[in-house]
């Protein structure tokens, strides 16, 4: 058995089929099933039951998975170490996030060697994460994608927004935000998932067009918002002192988990696992509720 098999054993585990985990691993279906069927003969036990919708662990395959995925870390952090050993500089992380959640997080990790930034939206960040473009995301939880795997950052509250002068936004149930005739409710368009999560969790009717304002993003809402009757959404981090604004408490279920998702099998796993640490000290986190 060597580390290219538990590769192999790994990614059939997680897609749930030698076909598509011999396609993320570069090889064909039939040398993958057949390393894969060398290991159970070495071991004298069978990983995966194999059936005509594809694969699974057996009850022994999940029993050992574990133990498959400590050898991967290990072998990562060995690398990790020699390269400092021999003085050379740490691989360079291309670290990903959402629109909604950059701006609050990437100015307080720029001293993190090695870093570099890019912002887009969860689909893109994903398709990156998926074809090795990326190697970490702050994305919005959950992420359920074959592949990819996560780390609970923040737990984020929303707030209910409105200008200061708007004279109908304390008259608004700060539990249902059923809204009055004169307001109309502004989200972030469809690419953005604060914008689905919005139209979710306020359950906005997306045929009620006039009442409804799409922007691109946040800052254009909140000038909006400020000069008009018009009301928003916005996550904690977003708010500002003395922008014209009001912010409304809402209910625990008004809000947002955001975490690190990245590749299970990445090379970077110590170097993912130290920026969250970081992530997770940052002072401008110290007044939400962490997970």
């Amino acid at each position: 058995m060597n580390l290219r098999d538990i590769e192999y054993i790994l990614a059939a585990a997680e897609i749930g089929s030698f076909a598509k985990a011999a396609r993320v691993c570069h090889i064909s279906q039939p040398s993958l099933s057949i390393q894969i069927k060398k290991v159970e003969e070495l071991l004298g036990c069978a990983l995966f039951i194999r059936d005509k919708k594809g694969v699974r662990l057996s009850e022994f395959g999940e029993t050992v998975l574990s133990y498959f995925k400590e050898i991967q870390d290990n072998v990562s952090k060995i690398h990790t170490m020699a390269q400092k050993q021999r003085s050379e500089p740490l691989p360079t992380i291309r670290l990903g996030a959402i629109a909604t959640a950059a701006p609050y997080i990437f100015p307080y990790i720029t001293d993190i060697e090695n870093l570099v930034f890019e912002e887009s939206t969860t689909v893109e960040l994903i398709k990156k994460l998926l074809d090795d473009e990326i190697d970490a995301a702050l994305l919005a939880l959950p992420v359920k994608v074959p592949l990819l795997t996560s780390m609970s950052l923040y737990k984020e509250p929303f707030y209910l927004v409105a200008a200061q002068n708007n004279p109908y936004a304390q008259t608004i149930d700060v539990e249902t935000i059923a809204l009055p005739p004169e307001c109309r409710f502004l989200v972030l368009s469809e690419e953005h998932c604060m914008g689905e999560q919005t139209m979710s969790l306020c359950k906005l009717n997306r045929n009620n067009n006039h009442k409804i304002f799409k922007a691109t993003s946040l800052e254009t809402i909140r000038h909006m918002v400020a000069t008009s009757n018009d009301i928003t959404l916005m996550p904690a981090l977003a708010r500002r002192h003395n922008d014209g604004l009001s912010y409304y408490d809402l209910s625990p279920r008004y809000h947002r988990d955001i975490g690190l998702v990245y590749k299970a099998r990445t090379r970077h796993t110590e170097q993912i696992h130290n920026l969250h640490a970081k992530v997770k000290t940052l002072d401008c986190l110290s007044e939400l509720k962490t997970n």
